[in-house]
């Protein structure tokens, strides 16, 4: 039985696949004349008959929709007879019944933990991450334009034959780590918490070089037990430049082109985001990195932007002269034109307290 939850998820799910009224069929059979007794006899058990069999095809058709949602949503309940009603290959979801779908499915995995598999918290926020990019990212319009394009048409792909594999260049606080953040915020509900993202750091996940094997081990294991668990998965490799050729070269059986599988078949989508750049690195020369996006320099005025920024994450009042002063307390280069913030934003939340009154 389904229970008081379920019971309105299928009537909503019902209600959003039935087409209007205006769309329900006669049977085709003939039409007595208009203004007649008989019309209206005849037309009203026509009626009658003709929304009886719209009845049960519909209530055919809502069963089939209820199977691949209750399977999509709670996988470890859903039946042999039910899975292989959901994916029967003589059925076939119209693009609106999909999307409608998709979105009942994302709306009640906010609500519940709908499956073990770690996947079903996918939002792919698009226009929440082009927002997070405009309002919160300074002085980065290339980085800005490339990312979102680049991570949105991957995602979009029906079936793409590789992972995707960015690459932040730049300046340390310029936002390459922001940006990343930004991604699994937007693409996943639990953001870096998610299960389906992982952060690696090379200095603190793999720091001894005596144990670089075993570390290649590790790292392959887990990129390949996060993809049977997660059909889109992200990775970040943060300070990349700092790892080791031996780990560099245990990505690149997972950055290269796949065959085509099972037309049938989900297919997994993959992004791994390299931060701080490469060396001469073979994922480089064998052009296994889709995209080296760079993250210029900050100047003065971007900077008071993210001194802004940060009053504002903390619920705090600021005026334009603190503003100014936090900014100038950064280095700038060249030393005689003082052009470009030598570290970004990096610490500027902590230079707050600096300027706040005291008491």
């Amino acid at each position: 039985m389904l229970g008081g939850t379920e019971r309105l998820l299928w009537l909503l799910l019902l209600s959003l696949l039935l087409p209007p009224p205006s769309a329900w069929g006669q049977g085709g059979q003939a039409r007595p004349r208009e203004g007649t007794e008989e019309a209206g006899s005849a037309g009203a058990w026509l009626a009658f008959q003709g929304l009886r069999e719209r009845l049960r095809a519909a209530g055919a058709l809502s069963r089939h929709y209820w199977a691949r949602f209750s399977c999509r949503v709670w996988p470890q309940d859903c039946g042999e007879d039910e899975e292989a009603s959901a994916r029967s290959p003589g059925w076939s979801l119209a693009l609106l019944g999909q999307q409608y779908l998709d979105i009942l499915s994302t709306w009640s995995c906010s609500f519940w933990d709908c499956c073990d598999r770690g996947d079903c918290r996918i939002i792919n926020n698009f226009t929440g991450l082009e927002a997070d990019l405009r309002v919160r990212l300074h002085g980065q319009h290339l980085a800005r334009e490339l990312v979102l394009t680049a991570v949105r048409g991957y995602l979009e792909m029906p079936r793409p034959d590789k992972a995707l594999a960015l690459s932040f260049h730049g300046w340390s606080g310029t936002g390459k780590n922001f940006v990343a953040r930004m991604l699994a915020e937007n693409l996943y509900q639990d953001g870096l918490r998610s299960n389906c993202v992982k952060m690696f750091i090379s200095t603190l996940h793999f720091p001894h070089l005596k144990n670089v094997d075993l570390y290649e081990e590790e790292l392959t294991d887990q990129i390949r037990k996060m993809q049977e668990r997660c059909r889109q998965t992200l990775f970040i490799l943060d300070e990349a430049e700092k790892l080791h050729p031996g780990l560099l070269e245990a990505l690149r059986p997972h950055l290269e082109r796949q065959a085509p599988s099972n037309h049938r078949a989900e297919s997994k989508r993959t992004i791994f985001l390299f931060l701080s750049g490469f060396g001469h690195s073979r994922l480089v020369k064998e052009k296994l990195i889709d995209l080296f996006i760079p993250f210029l320099p900050l100047e003065f005025r971007h900077v008071r932007l993210c001194a802004r920024d940060a009053f504002l994450s903390q619920d705090l009042l600021y005026t334009e002269e603190a503003l100014d002063e936090i900014a100038r307390m950064m280095v700038y280069i060249p030393k005689e034109e003082q052009l470009f913030s030598s570290q970004g934003c990096k610490s500027i939340s902590q230079r707050i307290s600096y300027v706040l009154p005291e008491g």
